[in-house]
């Protein structure tokens, strides 16, 4: 199948919500690229698909292109990366400590260049990071590869594993829902399964909206316990008791280093 006269279309190597990644050649160079497919997305939603993106970051999938395709609807072009995602890493088990350092320090920095390009994510889960190269976390499903209208989204669009309680109450995700999501990503990353794991979804959500999770420390005999701490205070229940942003859950996790420990939060957060 070729897409937008450009990109023969060869094996498909994910699914997320209502779009399809593909392995594609660019027919002009014969490069291999990632091309996203959007089947449901047609040309009324391209003032919306196409509205302005923020400038590339080294801790993001590269995107190279994006349109809207008659036949097969919107599509986004991106660099075809090789690794593996969080996700199969973690089916394995937990990260040893210095991968786990290197996650928690690059996801940290994509992030924060997504919100301070005035984007939130949404649904921070664990194959929405891939290792490339076995040197560098790219963040692959960016908000702005996404061509659905946001008044069409449910709020619950994000992954079980990694949505904050807000979002169980139809609250849009912001800032703190994202630093919410990038906590889960730790807490299983350090121990190898979710902060509130579940036999469904309804135990899930439950669980996370009256429950704090099992403390990560008794869990990961590779974290320092602040660093367990640091995680807990990502993953409290009311984003008002969270850090503020990015640089403040930075700060916090740099001060595990000093004498002083880190103020645990209590359990009624």
């Amino acid at each position: 199948m070729i897409v937008a006269q450009h990109y023969e279309l060869g094996e498909r190597l994910g699914i997320g919500g209502e779009a399809h990644v593909f392995r594609a050649r660019h027919l002009p160079t014969g490069v291999e690229v990632a091309l996203r497919l959007s089947p449901s997305s047609g040309a009324d939603d391209a003032p919306r698909s196409l509205r302005p993106i923020p400038e590339p970051h080294p801790g993001w999938a590269r995107l190279l292109d994006r349109g809207i395709d008659e036949s097969h609807g919107a599509y986004t072009v991106f660099e075809l990366l090789r690794g593996e995602t969080l996700g199969a890493m973690v089916a394995r088990g937990p990260l040893a400590v210095d991968a786990w350092h290197l996650f928690v320090r690059q996801s940290l920095d994509a992030v924060e260049a997504l919100h301070r390009a005035g984007w939130v994510h949404g649904d921070l889960n664990a194959d929405n990071f891939l290792l490339h190269e076995g040197a560098t976390w790219k963040l692959l499903d960016l908000p702005f590869h996404d061509t659905t209208p946001v008044e069409k989204r449910s709020p619950f669009f994000g992954s079980i594993y990694t949505m904050a309680p807000e979002q169980f109450g139809g609250h849009a995700p912001d800032i703190r829902s994202d630093l919410y999501a990038l906590g889960c990503l730790y807490y299983a990353a350090a121990s190898g399964i979710y902060p509130h794991a579940g036999g469904s979804e309804a135990e899930i959500a439950i669980g996370r909206l009256r429950f704090p999770p099992e403390p990560l420390h008794d869990l990961s005999t590779n974290l320092k316990p602040d660093e367990a701490a640091w995680v807990k205070h990502l993953l409290v229940i009311n984003p008002a008791n969270r850090p503020a942003d990015v640089d403040a859950a930075r700060q916090l996790l740099t001060r595990t280093a000093g004498p002083k420990p880190l103020p645990r939060p209590s359990s009624s957060d």
